[in-house]
């Protein structure tokens, strides 16, 4: 996680106008006091944010205690499994570009499992995580030695990369300027970047709640192209998947095609907001319906209610709807989890 820009500014444009679209009050794990979160769209370039995003010692809290990423199940067949679905279309978008096996580097590494993959194509392989327990599982179960610590600390040391994956990264990272820029810096010239963020679609497309506490960032294909162009990439291939996944992803590979990148606050030029806050809009105003119609549904029930899963998702539902007061217990495979309270 990059340092937070100043939160009363656009992160992308530095812009002070901005329309909120929807506001969350989320009941986080072991929190006695409700996390207000406000989800707004720039007027100036369209881009949609947390505005201002959440505070950055609680977002490192949340990564290092409970939003984990790790692996659950047997070493052995771990390392024996076939490639995510995730892995999978990394895996395909580097060779259908040429790339050849080289220096990989992963933020956002978590335990491994995708590093673990390209490594067995012939790539010599590292990475980065905030997470302690995962960096560990990385090391226990593939013998990836990652580092610990986010981009802003880790990818500073590294010179003459390949190639740097960021899978359901850069939607986390609170100054996407500042972090495109460390990975130019860390690439070999010519060297690829290979990314993959949830994209901001159609809203038909999109699932309810897919405004949510971890990601400060929701990318369109043409706002993040043209991030990319501004940070000295030259996109190679963009995708974008609409049925892999519970929502929409997309998948961009990139060249580093210039030494230097310009100076950010020279190359924020004016993009056009409209589709922006039209997709913001249009959205909110579809999610809120669907959370009107579950709360409906729900509150029909009056027997006791058990949920399985602990988190921002658990803390959407109980803020969107009125079923707190039927809950009488929240079960959860990650063991940080047990013992914790929400709501």
């Amino acid at each position: 996680m990059a340092g937070a820009p100043l939160s009363g500014l656009c992160a992308l444009c530095a812009s002070a106008d901005r329309d909120i679209i929807q506001s969350q009050s989320l009941a986080l794990l072991n929190r006695d006091q409700a996390c207000g979160i406000d989800f707004s769209v720039c007027r100036t370039c369209g881009h949609i944010q947390q505005w201002p995003p959440v505070a950055p010692d609680l977002m490192a809290h949340h990564y290092r205690s409970f939003a984990t990423y790790e692996e659950f199940g047997d070493a052995p067949r771990l390392r024996a499994a076939p490639p995510s679905r995730h892995a999978a279309r990394f895996l395909k978008l580097a060779t259908e570009i040429g790339l050849s096996a080289g220096r990989a580097y992963e933020v956002g590494c978590a335990s491994g499992a995708m590093l673990h993959q390209f490594r067995s194509r012939g790539w010599q392989v590292q990475g980065c995580d905030p997470s302690p327990s995962a960096i560990s599982q990385a090391a226990a179960i593939f013998g990836i030695d990652a580092d610990l610590g986010d981009e802003e600390s880790a990818l500073p040391r590294q010179r003459d990369l390949d190639l740097i994956l960021a899978c359901h990264v850069l939607e986390h990272l609170y100054d996407p300027h500042a972090a495109l820029a460390r990975f130019h810096a860390a690439l070999a010239h010519g060297g690829h970047l290979i990314l993959e963020v949830p994209c901001a679609t159609t809203p038909e497309r999109l699932p309810p709640g897919w405004f949510t506490f971890e990601h400060l960032h929701y990318y369109q294909s043409g706002v993040l192209e043209g991030l990319l162009s501004d940070a000295g990439f030259e996109v190679v291939q963009t995708r974008i998947d609409t049925v892999s996944e519970h929502y929409p992803v997309m998948a961009i590979a990139a060249r580093k095609f210039q030494d230097k990148p310009q100076d950010k606050l020279q190359v924020r030029r004016h993009r056009d907001p409209a589709a922006g806050l039209h997709l913001a809009h249009s959205y909110a105003a579809r999610d809120k319906l669907l959370w009107t119609a579950t709360s409906l549904r729900l509150a029909c029930v009056q027997e006791p209610v058990f949920l399985y899963g602990a988190g921002i998702h658990t803390a959407q539902l109980l803020d969107h709807t009125g079923i707190a007061s039927n809950v009488i217990a929240i079960a959860d495979r990650d063991s940080k989890k047990w013992g914790q309270t929400q709501a």
